[in-house]
């Protein structure tokens, strides 16, 4: 606290983070990150200006055998400090598996800040069955999986009526 006060006299700086947690993760449990994230960035003399759920989306490689998390972006006012503890902080939870740390603008001028673009709305977790998890054989197309099946009868790939012009006795 004594560090954040040493620092008051410095200008602000713009940081963005993202940050995934597991995709199986209660709404109640992201609300109550989204708010430690809230706190942190307030006491350690920050200032929140976004804040964006991103919703469930596919990793872009498996962690921890999951394939898909809930992306949160948070941009915010402050200095290295508040970096550094918000960072600690994501290390610390189980429920945040991936996050990154970008500085946006040294002097970013005046901030106006709408109530509204700070507020986190959660997702709802995924209903049983919701999530389909496909296998290699599957992902690499050797075996038809049921999303592929699907997407082929969207598509009308297969004709119904069928050519017997192979099967005719001449």
């Amino acid at each position: 606290m004594a560090e954040a006060a040493a620092i008051k006299g410095l200008p602000l700086r713009e940081y963005e983070v993202i940050y995934i947690l597991r995709a199986d993760v209660s709404k109640e449990t992201a609300e109550r990150i989204a708010t430690r994230v809230e706190d942190v960035v307030a006491r350690e003399g920050g200032k929140l200006t976004r804040v964006e759920n991103w919703g469930r989306r596919p990793l872009a490689y498996e962690i921890n055998a999951s394939r898909r998390g809930v992306y949160v972006y948070v941009s915010y006012l402050g200095q290295g400090n508040v970096v550094a503890e918000l960072e600690r902080n994501f290390r610390l939870l189980d429920e945040v598996i991936r996050f990154q740390t970008v500085k946006v603008n040294d002097e970013p001028g005046d901030v106006v800040v709408d109530a509204e673009s700070i507020k986190f709305e959660a997702v709802e977790p995924p209903a049983e069955g919701e999530e389909e998890e496909l296998t290699i054989e599957q992902e690499l197309g050797l075996v038809d999986s049921p999303r592929r099946f699907r997407q082929r009868e969207e598509r009308h790939d297969f004709d119904d009526m069928g050519d017997d012009d192979d099967d005719e006795d001449d």
